[in-house]
C-alpha cells in the first residue's frame, strides 16, 4: 500500500516572502488572499484566528507557471 503524500501548509507571511523574490512588485497580502479565494492558489484558513495558509504544491505551481515561456512573452 503506497504512503499518502502530505502537502504541507505554508503561513501567509512566508508565502509573501517567497513571492517577493519571484514577482516585482511583490503581490500584497490582500492580493494573495484574493488569489486563494478565487482559486488561483489553494489554501485555507486555520485555527482560532482564521490565519491563512497556502498549500506548498499550489505555491510551487504558481511560481512554475509564472516562469513559463508563454508567461514571459506576456510580460514583455
Amino acid at each position: 500500500m503506497p504512503l499518502l503524500a502530505i502537502d504541507p501548509l505554508i503561513k501567509l507571511g512566508e508565502v509573501e516572502r517567497i513571492l517577493s523574490e519571484v514577482f516585482r512588485p511583490a503581490p500584497s497580502r490582500p492580493t494573495i488572499i484574493g488569489w486563494i479565494e478565487e482559486g488561483t492558489l489553494e489554501g485555507r484558513q486555520v485555527g482560532i484566528g482564521n490565519n491563512w495558509f497556502v498549500y506548498e504544491s499550489s505555491l510551487s505551481k504558481l511560481i512554475r507557471e509564472s516562469q513559463s515561456p508563454s508567461q514571459q512573452k506576456l510580460a514583455a
